[in-house]
């Protein structure tokens, strides 16, 4: 029985090899990264999208509220100088 030789892998194969692991491994280690940076940003957006809805279901419970007429018109009065319709407006130009 005779035996096959194996053809011998040449020292250009085995570089081409050895590039070729090491382009793979970097495009790993990239990815990882890049997943790793999505990751974060998803955590910090859930975290937004938290906030927000906490804060729309206080809006919403501030809506559904008697007392937010009264509340708003308070904030109308006093930080826009607004007036009631009913209200009399007496300017004082008294020195």
């Amino acid at each position: 029985m005779k035996r096959v030789k194996k053809p011998k892998r040449g020292w250009l194969g085995k570089l081409v090899i050895l590039i070729f692991a090491v382009y793979s491994a970097m495009t790993l280690v990239s990815l990882q990264g890049q997943i790793n940076q999505r990751k974060a940003e998803n955590d910090e957006l859930e975290a937004a999208l938290e906030a927000q809805r906490l804060r729309n279901a206080m809006l919403l419970e501030d809506i559904e509220s008697d007392d937010i007429g009264e509340k708003y018109a308070r904030i109308a009065r006093d930080k826009l100088g607004l007036v009631d319709p009913s209200e009399i407006i007496i300017i004082d130009k008294t020195p």
